[in-house]
């Protein structure tokens, strides 16, 4: 039958990931690569690190995040009105290995939580690119409270500690992805304007690059 999420619902629900292809318009993105690069200088690489939240004084990043068209999309998959609550602005890959993002979360969040990957330029293959496993997002679920108890005590009260458990989660879902035959998607071929939406529960990571000169220029 049809179909009651239109038009991507039936490809989230499988594959845990949507791609929007040339949907972010150009003079949004070209606003804040502006602002972005008169704010941040010579620290483009990594700016607005200082917080998580730069959109609560840089009016360009929500005018991106917040485009009409987009967060009608967000909201017709999760189904009810959504928020931002994070933003990763730094230009080059976080290097962060295998991971689900919903274990940062408190657990009453239960998967209503997703994340925009927003391309600013086209994105080198050599600029270590976004990585993730189709389907994963029906895996069991990594969970927060089950991560902590396996650090350290003095590990598990540190703000650092979701960088500490990578020692032991890296592995777990490299076994995870050989055990189940899982094929890995590389998004090597994102273009200025491309959007990728991803499930809290999709297994995912930003590669190592093969040149760690080439910006990766994303949102």
């Amino acid at each position: 039958g049809n179909d009651p999420i239109n038009p991507k619902g039936k490809h989230w629900r499988e594959h845990g990931y949507i791609v929007l292809r040339d949907f972010i318009p150009a003079n949004l993105i070209d606003a804040y690569t502006a602002r972005y690069q008169q704010d941040n200088g010579e620290n483009a690489r990594l700016g607005y690190s200082d917080t998580g939240t730069p959109y609560m004084r840089v009016q360009e990043i929500k005018d991106l995040c917040l485009y009409r068209p987009l967060t009608e999309i967000l909201e017709s998959i999760i189904g009810e009105p959504m928020g931002m609550s994070l933003n990763l602005c730094n230009w080059e890959s976080t290097e962060r290995n295998w991971h689900q993002d919903d274990y940062l979360n408190p657990p009453e969040v239960n998967g209503h939580y997703l994340a925009v990957w927003i391309a600013l330029d086209d994105i080198h293959p050599d600029s270590g690119p976004f990585e993730f496993v189709p389907g994963s997002h029906k895996w069991p679920v990594m969970r927060g409270e089950k991560v902590r108890a396996a650090l350290e005590p003095d590990e598990r009260t540190n703000p650092d500690w979701p960088r500490t458990a990578e020692r032991f989660l890296d592995g777990v879902f490299e076994r995870e992805i050989e055990k189940r035959g899982a094929k890995i998607r590389v998004w090597d071929d994102a273009k200025k304007g491309d959007v990728l939406i991803w499930h809290s529960w999709l297994a995912h990571r930003g590669s190592k690059p093969k040149n760690s000169e080439l910006l990766r220029k994303s949102l």
